[in-house]
């Protein structure tokens, strides 16, 4: 038995076609996830591809405290699974404190697949000194680290990890599930929202603000949603990253406000302009061609290859973001020589995890 512990949005996306993969080779696999009332998108997509999973723990909220009491919680549930479903032979997933200090304690070997080890600094093209406290928590106890090939190998290597436990895959991980979007127009969430066709859309998505690694909550793209209003004749819509509802009641009167999870498919052709807090929808919308405006208060590795390579714009000057909405709206951006450089796929990372664990 695999087991593959998913614990966020972009996760669920990534390993869909892994645990497809993994299931026509013919492995039992074992997928887990979290839930939460206000944390709901993992286990939501899962359910939209029709992977079986269990929920185990939820996410712990936005105190350093209420997580690690979350974890302790969740490490337990996971040991009681166990208990009725036997012992995995290895667990893969994108760096899970729980599943992973869990998986090294009783002797599972443990396979990370991580796009998030450093921050990094605005302009600064060296190696990333600043390590992320998942990292630091999960990436030490691999048996075996995969990364996107635009980290560099001295980066990996201060994880105390030997080379021949660390290997790159020429793919930025968004390409995997990206690239396969046909453009259908019965697939238009527009239509389904009731919203003028004949005008460009704009999509603004807010920041994992109670994520371990974001300090404080920035108030630029709140501020940019009614500039955007008064200065764009153009759809407004707003994916809700936790609470639909202060959204609804702040900004319900001229933007929409989206209510449930869509499939890339549905909104991403659609777009014109994406505006976004986060991080993996920033690279989703780049890589499909969409002109973005990152508003992150943060900076990580991808956000940099972005920048440096004039693929996505960064402010936090909502007056400024708006004249670069104007100037950007529906030019499309060629970035796919940027995300692929050989292969886009799971059949050497599987290869290379049958001949270490599986055999």
């Amino acid at each position: 038995m695999i087991w593959i512990d998913v614990a966020t949005p972009k996760y669920a996306m990534f390993f869909i076609g892994m645990i497809k993969s993994l299931e026509k080779r013919g492995y039992q696999v074992l997928v887990t996830t979290r839930y939460a009332p206000n944390y709901t998108e993992a286990k939501q997509i899962l359910e939209i591809h029709n992977i079986p999973h269990i929920v185990l723990g939820e996410y712990g909220g936005a105190t350093l405290l209420e997580k690690f009491e979350a974890r302790i919680f969740r490490q337990k549930e996971i040991l009681d699974l166990f208990r009725t479903r036997g012992v995995p032979k290895v667990l893969i997933c994108g760096a899970v404190v729980d599943s992973v200090q869990v998986a090294y304690g009783i002797g599972i070997p443990v396979v990370n697949i991580y796009d998030t080890p450093a921050f990094t600094r605005a302009g600064d093209d060296s190696c990333p000194k600043e390590l992320t406290a998942v990292a630091r928590l999960t990436l030490p106890f691999s048996s075996l680290f995969f990364y996107p090939f635009i980290f560099p190998k001295e980066l990996m290597l201060r994880f105390a990890l030997d080379e021949n436990q660390i290997e790159s895959y020429p793919f930025i991980d968004v390409a995997l599930w990206i690239n396969a979007i046909k453009k259908d127009s019965k697939n238009d969430f527009r239509i389904r929202y009731g919203l003028d066709i004949s005008k460009p859309t704009i999509l603004v998505r807010e920041e994992e603000y109670k994520a371990h690694y974001v300090k404080e909550q920035i108030p630029t793209i709140y501020e940019v949603i009614p500039l955007l209003k008064q200065g764009l004749d153009a759809n407004i819509v707003i994916m809700p990253r936790y609470e639909k509802e202060l959204l609804m009641r702040d900004f319900g009167t001229y933007a929409t406000i989206l209510e449930e999870k869509l499939k890339p498919e549905e909104f991403y052709p659609f777009l014109d302009l994406f505006i976004g807090g986060g991080g993996t929808m920033n690279l989703e919308a780049v890589c499909y061609g969409i002109p973005t405006i990152s508003t992150r208060s943060i900076w990580l590795i991808h956000d940099q290859y972005l920048i440096s390579n004039h693929l996505m714009f960064w402010s936090q000057d909502a007056k400024e973001i708006i004249t670069i909405a104007k100037k950007m709206i529906g030019k499309r951006v060629d970035s796919k020589s940027y995300f692929v450089r050989g292969e886009c796929n799971f059949n050497h990372i599987i290869e290379r995890i049958e001949k270490e664990f599986l055999c």
